[in-house]
This record gives C-alpha cells, sequence and structure tokens, in this order.
C-alpha cells in the first residue's frame, strides 16, 4: 500500500471533512436569522411567528410572537414555552432535527428581546417527536426589557442546569425533533392581564471538533503559518 504526504492544505480539508461527518444528522455549525421569513417557527399556541425585515439585533430581519402571561401556571413548574421549531412544520429546514449526542452539539444561543415590565431568564427545551419525554435547560443569563439580549445554553447531559422530563438529559439529547424556547412567569406578568411581545433572533447551534479532528486543524493551521513564514525569510 502506499501512502501519499498531504499538504497543509489537504489537511485542513480533511479535518474539516471529519468533523462535518461527525454530524451528519444536524447542520452544525447552523444559525437561523430569519432572512426572509419565519421559516416554520411558531409562538406558544402553534400559530406562525411574525416576520420583521428590520429592527434585529444587528439591524436586520428577526421573529417576533405574543405572550399574555394572565393567571399562567404550569403543573410541573416553570414558565411558558414561548417559541417552537418543531419538525412536523419543518421549522428551518429541519437544520435542528437529530441526534446531538453524536453530532457533537456543544451549545445553543439565541438572540432574545421583550417587552414586559420584569426582567425574565429563559430557558431550552427539546422533546421527542410527541412533544414528551423531553429536558429543559436553563440559562442563568437575566434578559431585561427592551434590550436585544443574547443567552447561550450548554448543551451537556451532565450539566446541573439539564432536567429530563420521563428520561435522562443524554436520552433526550439523542433524539431532538423539538426545539422550544420559553421564560420565568413573574407573578407581576400573572397577575396582569396583557399581551407582550416577545422577539427571537440568530437561534445557533455550534460544535466543538473531536479531539483528533482539532489536532489535525491545529497541525494543518501550524503548517499554512510556517509555510507562510518561509516564503516571507
Amino acid at each position: 500500500m502506499q501512502f501519499r504526504r498531504l499538504g497543509s492544505s489537504a489537511v485542513v480539508a480533511a479535518a474539516l471533512t471529519l468533523s462535518a461527518g461527525a454530524a451528519a444528522a444536524l447542520t452544525v455549525p447552523f444559525t437561523e436569522d430569519f432572512t426572509s421569513t419565519v421559516v416554520g417557527w411558531e409562538d406558544s399556541i402553534n400559530n406562525p411567528l411574525t416576520y420583521v425585515a428590520s429592527g434585529g439585533p444587528d439591524g436586520g430581519s428577526y421573529a417576533s410572537g405574543t405572550f399574555n402571561y394572565f393567571n399562567f401556571t404550569n403543573p410541573f413548574g416553570g414558565g411558558p414555552v414561548t417559541f417552537r421549531g418543531q419538525d412536523e412544520d419543518s421549522a428551518s429546514g429541519l437544520a435542528f432535527v437529530g441526534d446531538w449526542i453524536t453530532g457533537g452539539v456543544d451549545s445553543l444561543s439565541i438572540w432574545v428581546r421583550q417587552n414586559t415590565s420584569e426582567t425574565l431568564s429563559y430557558f431550552l427545551r427539546v422533546a421527542g417527536t410527541a412533544n414528551f419525554p423531553g429536558a429543559v435547560i436553563n440559562s442563568t443569563t437575566l434578559v431585561a426589557p427592551n434590550t436585544w439580549t443574547q443567552v447561550t445554553f450548554d448543551i451537556d447531559p451532565a450539566s446541573p442546569l439539564c432536567f429530563g422530563e420521563g428520561v435522562t438529559c443524554a436520552q433526550a439529547l439523542a433524539s431532538v425533533f423539538h426545539v422550544q424556547f420559553g421564560t420565568t412567569a413573574p407573578a407581576a406578568l400573572t397577575a396582569l392581564n396583557q399581551a407582550f411581545t416577545l422577539d427571537i433572533d440568530k437561534v445557533s447551534i455550534s460544535s466543538v471538533p473531536e479531539p483528533g479532528v482539532a489536532l489535525l486543524l491545529a497541525g494543518g493551521l501550524a503548517g499554512l503559518a510556517w509555510q507562510g513564514r518561509r516564503r516571507t525569510a
């Protein structure tokens, strides 16, 4: 068997190919920025979100919905789901559907804005096609009113911020078909009969390459840098 030396660019390309193959069931990395439509995303009662062409965190488009917290209760605790990206609606072209564990999904982030009178925190919920069982991942980021804020969720089945619903977090993350986001429900809002505006943009998943892939990437980039130095010497 003959072996051929790979140049630095070939090493980098091979590493990227391996990384992409590890997440073949998903589109990773992926960012839903609602460029021209709400691409199947829905509100708390499964109505399509509203597409807004400008005014997002980067000045561009975003998706928007409303929610009335009046008398809201949750028998399982926590607040309401306010945004839904689900497989039956082909949300984001199913880019978020798959096995997040083997796909190497490391984190998920969203940009949100809300016009309530309270500071809210957000949660991520993932579930299968029947919407149960699933898992909830909380964030410690606080979102003040009327300010675009980035919220990041650590996709780690061992995280103390992840809570399984009838299954372990690892089991829920291994079969994701529904991606949902919600907020806390402060008493000041559940006592007020008023619909508030909730906005979302740039729903992003990212992954960290496996150790071997990371080494290939590092080696390839180092080789490119060394070749560059030789050319300028």
